[in-house]
Formats: structure tokens, C-alpha cells, sequence
């Protein structure tokens, strides 16, 4: 007989199984008493329902109905800045973020090459007699110079980027601002070659511009920037036409007044303080604006994109408001894993309010429980139809229940309990002198977009030690068009210029060292502050002489947030004791009708604290340290 495998050994180990039945077994073939559900103790039975407040209820019927009376204005205007002339038609196809945010786009090295490339690509795509003498003499004309118009911002990659593509190619960002001003009548920067007047080449120099337009949405002019340095925020607002004969909407929940106190008037949608980024409705607030000046079709708009002047809706004037009525089934208010009012409905589980640790200072957690477990079954909602791009308010609200009781719905501030307890309410938009607006604004902002890294980076911050602020440059625009560490830059100039040398200690000599001034990073710029006319503070940026090994260096600020151009006044106001950062990045999005949109926009944060810049005067130290 064979030797049993373990695993047979096992098998064959005894054992007792047993088996209990769970369900259970019924006795009879009838359901019938089981059905009956008896009740063996009724007086229990009436004493839980007493204490689980069965019996208190009223007599009251259930929503059935709601009709809406909406008005609706249509966005129409965009205003940038403060001054109420410079009103413009809106264009639909554009975000309201695009059209506040962008700013004209300068690209250095390797934007000047890929469009010098695309031109020439384009003379020979064009059919140009002589293509090649052509492409050389426009090179000459606008040459890839072999240096940098700053070395602090060429890298290395920059540098040999640069010895490679120095007289090679044609700079196209040159080439393109003489073509933009040639074509627009002006004198350009730089002259073009005589070979521009072949009717060929004239056709390869317009699809230069079109293409390199067709890149980036920028402002059509200089005044339609709405970026406000002296506070470091957008500020724009949107126009909205007047109800109906100039009348304010009718009673119900409108009010008496239309807007922020004034009936029927053009609404001003203002974002004053708007940093960049998402724009949502509390960012603005409604004012009372008069009728802009009709402006003609063919104006900003069609600056903007050529095909505005062919399309009716990007050149229409301020749309009139309509008023629109609504019938709606009223909607219980509930979320996810709230627990369900009838007594036999097994909730899903997906939020454990028995994990809820409400303290008495947690109002919000205290107000959602309340209303989960108490009040869940007494609140209804009813949809507003609203269109993008519109202001619109409800101006009657009837709910009828289901005993066929019709009740007229009036605003919750109109309501109010307390006397002289302030007004509740919530996504209305503030108006005029604190006053709450009727109105909810559904602006044609965007949806989702992908925020590129920051091509400049500048952080505002105080130094308490040094009695003064500063902006501390922290990225820059390389001459790669990609973002360049400003600290990094300052190393580098370290290495190739150092500070003059401490004197050497000799025997006999002084004991002492006396330095004036110990210098500040070349990325930290000083605002220095001055007083207005008016008496307000504003911090004005400065520039820092500090001493080299070669004689001296005026640190000035290369950031285009600080504008180097002209002088640059930040209200002192602006920068709290954790500083504020500002960045300059390229935002990429889609429009409502699918086309691509890319934009060069700022966007300010808080900062994140006080600094420390290390400036230093009268020092005083031991040479033989």
C-alpha cells in the first residue's frame, strides 16, 4: 500500500460538520397573519410616535407649482480702467478673463526665430521670385544680433542658442512690429528691405502678421488694458442695458428699486479689485452707469480679430432686457448620504453625520446638521434660468401648494424677524453705498484653463529691520522666453564682478574695518516712499548703487511688472505685512465655440511674510576676523 501524500493525510483527518439553517421555517402555508403585522403593545406603540413628534404637524400643504417672473439683461459693454468713455461692445466669443487679463505679448530670442523662420517659410511658399536673395536681404535688415540687449538674462543655453542663430535667420518679432507699422500707415522701427514692395512678398509679409496675431490674443490698443499697477489688480467693469422703457422690473421680489437704488438704469457691473485668475460673481459689484455713446462696428472689436466685422452678434449694440415667466415642480434640497425623512427609506451611507464633533463656535457644522436632521424636509428649490452673459433678477415668485393656496414669495431681507437686524442673503451683488442689488450675474467667464509657469515672478514685501519695502525679483524673462532664476543671474554677475576686497590686515595697522553700506542681491529692488499731492503714501520703486571691483553698478528692475520704462507708484496701502506676490504667466483656454485662446496675463497673491534684504549701514568689523 503507497505512503499517503500529505495532502491526503489531511483529508483524512475526522471530523463533525454541522449546518444551521439562518432563514426561518414557516409552519403554515399561509402568509396571511404575517401580513397583518400586529401590533402586540399599541399604547408603546402611540407612546414612541408621541415622543419622535409624529403628532406635531399642521395643516399644510405641500408646493405643486412655482411660476417665475425673470428679467434678463444681456451683457453688452466692457469698460477697462475707471473711465466711463472708454466703453466698448463686448465680444461674445471672448472670456471676460481674456479680455481684462491679456496684454501685448514681446517675445524675445526664440519667438524672434521660430516667427523668422515661419517667414521665410512663407516667402518661399508664396512663390517669390529669387526667394533666397530675398531671405538674405530681409537678414540683413533685421539681423539675430550676436549679443544680448542684457546679458544677465542669457544662460548658457541662451548664449550658444544665440552664436547659433546670430545672422542665420531673420529676427520675425523685429520683422513683425515694421510690417504692423507699415501697414497701419506709420514709420516703422526699422525699415524694410527694397525687395517688401514685390506684391509677393507684400502677401508673405501679411501672413507674417496674421499668423503671429493668430498666436496670442492681445489688446487691440494701448487704453484697453485694464491692469491697474498702483494697486496691482484689474479693474474693468460690464455694461448691462436698461429694463423696458426705461422702467424698473415689476414688484415681487425685485423691489421698488431697480439698480442699487436707481429704477430701470443702465447696470455697470464693476470688478475693481479683480487679482487675475478665476473670475466668479463676487468679484463684482453693481452700479448705476449712463447709456454709453453708441461706438461703430468696425472699431476695437474688428481690431481685435478680423472676422468681428463680419459677425453680427461680436458687433451689436447693448441688447434690451426681456422679462420671461417660468413654471417649475418645486425640488426637495438634499445632498449626498442626508438622511431620508420617511420612516422605511434606508439612507446610502455616503456621510456619517454620527462622525460630526460640532463644537459651539462651529455654526456651519451646527447649521448643516440641523438642517439634515430637522429641517431637511421643509426646504424646496426652484432653477433660474439664466443664459451666460446675462443679469437677471426674479421678479415675482407665486409657489402654489397642494391644497391650490397660492402664496407670493418675498425676499428674505424683506422679511426679516428683528427689527434693525441686518438683512440676510446670499449671491446677491453688492450696490451702491452697501446696499444689496436684486440682481445675480452670470458673466461670460471661463471654464477651465491651464495656467503655464510664471515668466516673471516679483514679491512686494516689508523689511522692518530696514525700515522699508522692497520687490524682490524672483523669475524673469530670459532671453529664451523661458522664466530665469534672478537670484541665479546675481550669483553669476557675483562671479564675473565681485565687490571690492576688505583691506588685508597688516602689522601695526588699524584694528578696525569701517564699510558704509553693505550692498543688497541685485534682485531686490527698494520702493521708497513718497506722499502725493493728495497727502496718500505710495511706494516709488528706487534703484541701489552698490561698489564692484570695477567701479560701480546701478541696480535697476528688469521685471515688466515694475515697468522699467517710466517711474512706478504702488499705493503703500497695497502691501501688507505679509507681503503680496504678482506673476506674469501665459494662460491657455478653450472658447465657448472650441477655438484656442492664449494670453500673456498677471495674477496677484498673498506673499508670505516679512524679509529681511541684509542692507546695512556703518559697519563696523575686525579686519582679521
Amino acid at each position: 500500500m503507497a505512503t499517503p501524500t500529505p495532502a491526503e493525510a489531511a483529508v483524512r483527518i475526522p471530523s463533525i460538520t454541522t449546518w444551521t439553517r439562518l432563514e426561518p421555517r414557516p409552519r403554515e402555508g399561509s402568509l396571511q397573519r404575517s401580513l397583518q403585522a400586529q401590533v402586540r403593545d399599541p399604547l408603546w406603540f402611540l407612546a414612541r410616535q408621541w415622543q419622535v413628534g409624529e403628532f406635531l404637524g399642521d395643516d399644510a400643504g405641500s408646493p405643486v407649482q412655482a411660476t417665475l417672473g425673470v428679467e434678463q439683461r444681456g451683457i453688452a459693454t466692457y469698460r477697462p480702467g475707471e473711465d466711463g468713455a472708454g466703453a466698448v461692445p463686448i465680444d461674445p466669443r471672448l472670456p471676460v478673463e481674456v479680455q481684462a487679463e491679456r496684454e501685448t505679448v514681446a517675445l524675445r530670442l526664440r519667438g524672434a526665430v521660430r516667427l523668422g523662420l515661419a517667414f521665410e517659410k512663407l516667402v518661399r511658399a508664396r512663390g517669390v521670385a529669387g526667394a533666397g536673395a530675398v531671405i538674405a536681404a530681409f537678414r540683413r535688415a533685421f539681423p539675430v544680433a550676436s549679443t544680448p540687449a542684457d546679458p544677465a538674462l542669457a544662460d548658457g543655453d541662451g548664449a550658444r542658442f544665440r552664436a547659433l542663430a546670430a545672422n542665420r535667420v531673420t529676427d520675425g518679432e523685429a520683422l513683425y512690429a515694421s510690417a504692423v507699422a507699415v501697414a497701419g500707415g506709420q514709420a516703422p522701427p526699422v525699415p524694410l528691405p527694397a525687395q517688401a514692395a514685390d506684391p509677393r512678398v507684400a502677401l508673405a509679409l501679411g501672413d507674417l502678421v496674421a499668423f503671429r496675431r493668430a498666436l496670442y490674443s492681445e489688446p487691440a490698443g494701448a487704453g484697453e488694458g485694464s491692469w491697474q499697477p498702483q494697486r496691482l489688480a484689474y479693474d474693468f467693469a460690464l455694461g448691462a442695458a436698461a429694463a423696458p422703457g426705461g422702467a424698473g422690473g415689476a414688484g415681487g421680489t425685485a423691489g421698488a428699486a431697480g439698480v442699487g437704488g436707481t429704477a430701470g438704469g443702465d447696470a455697470l457691473l464693476r470688478a475693481a479689485e479683480f487679482p487675475g485668475g478665476k473670475l466668479d460673481w463676487h468679484a463684482f459689484d453693481l452700479e448705476a452707469a449712463a447709456r454709453p455713446a453708441p461706438v461703430a462696428a468696425a472699431g476695437p472689436v474688428a481690431a481685435t480679430d478680423p472676422a468681428a466685422a463680419t459677425d453680427p452678434a461680436a458687433a451689436a449694440g447693448p441688447a434690451a432686457a426681456t422679462t420671461a415667466d417660468f413654471n417649475f415642480l418645486p425640488n426637495h434640497v438634499v445632498f449626498r448620504g442626508m438622511p431620508d425623512p420617511r420612516w422605511w427609506n434606508f439612507e446610502d451611507g455616503v456621510t456619517d453625520l454620527g462622525q460630526l464633533d460640532a463644537e459651539h463656535v462651529d455654526l456651519a457644522k451646527l447649521l448643516v446638521m440641523e438642517f439634515a436632521l430637522v429641517y431637511g424636509n421643509d426646504w424646496f428649490s426652484v432653477p433660474v434660468p439664466t443664459p451666460i452673459g446675462t443679469l437677471a433678477r426674479v421678479t415675482t415668485l407665486v409657489v402654489t401648494d397642494t391644497f391650490g393656496v397660492r402664496t407670493l414669495i418675498r425676499p428674505a431681507e424683506a422679511t426679516g424677524a428683528t427689527a434693525g437686524a441686518p438683512a440676510w442673503s446670499m449671491y446677491k451683488l453688492a450696490g451702491p453705498g452697501g446696499s444689496r442689488s436684486d440682481f445675480i450675474v452670470m458673466a461670460p467667464a471661463l471654464g477651465l484653463a491651464e495656467d503655464a509657469e510664471a515668466l516673471e515672478a516679483v514679491h512686494f514685501l516689508r523689511d522692518d529691520m530696514a525700515a522699508m519695502a522692497w520687490a524682490v525679483e524672483h523669475q524673469l524673462q530670459g532671453d529664451l522666453d523661458a522664466p530665469v532664476d534672478a537670484y541665479e543671474t546675481y550669483l553669476r554677475r557675483l562671479r564675473s564682478d565681485p565687490p571690492p576686497p576688505p583691506p588685508a590686515p597688516a602689522p601695526g595697522g588699524p584694528q578696525v574695518s569701517y564699510t558704509l553700506a553693505v550692498p543688497v542681491p541685485d534682485n531686490w529692488i527698494p520702493m521708497v516712499p513718497v506722499r502725493s499731492p493728495a497727502g496718500e503714501l505710495f511706494l516709488r520703486r528706487g534703484t541701489v548703487e552698490i561698489a564692484t571691483a570695477a567701479g560701480f553698478v546701478n541696480l535697476k528692475a528688469r521685471a515688466a511688472i515694475l515697468e522699467p520704462g517710466h517711474p512706478f507708484f504702488l499705493a503703500d496701502r497695497v502691501v501688507p505685512s505679509a507681503g503680496v506676490q504678482v506673476d506674469r504667466r501665459f494662460r491657455r483656454a478653450r472658447a465657448s465655440d472650441g477655438t484656442t485662446l492664449l494670453w500673456l496675463a498677471r495674477r496677484t497673491t498673498p506673499g508670505r511674510g516679512p524679509g529681511w534684504s541684509g542692507l546695512r549701514f556703518d559697519v563696523v568689523s575686525d579686519p582679521r576676523a
